[in-house]
């Protein structure tokens, strides 16, 4: 996933498996804060369904949680200051502040 991006945030491969209860938000639930989940409708990295199954979780445990989806949106449009994407991300978080 991500050209072995999240293995290389973890440490490497060899760290994979211990370190990652410490960062998984679904295991993490449930943290009291307030969560805003931006998805690319055309995410071809991480699928739609994996954020709806986390919202669902986080709802489940009592969390304050919403779901955006941005249709025809990709993957990297999210974190991209150019895209209109990351002013919607950057919307949410704004809100989250209040």
């Amino acid at each position: 996933m991500c050209s072995g991006a999240l293995h290389q945030l973890l440490g490497g491969k060899e760290h994979f498996e211990e370190r990652r209860a410490h960062v998984d938000p679904a295991v993490l639930l449930p943290t009291g804060v307030a969560t805003a989940v931006v998805q690319g409708g055309g995410d071809l990295t991480v699928p739609q369904a994996v954020s709806e199954a986390f919202v669902d979780a986080a709802a489940g445990a009592g969390e304050l949680v919403g779901l955006t989806v941005l249709d025809g949106v990709g993957h990297f449009p999210l974190i991209d200051p150019s895209a209109d994407a990351c002013a919607v991300v950057a919307e949410e978080i704004a809100q989250l502040a209040w």
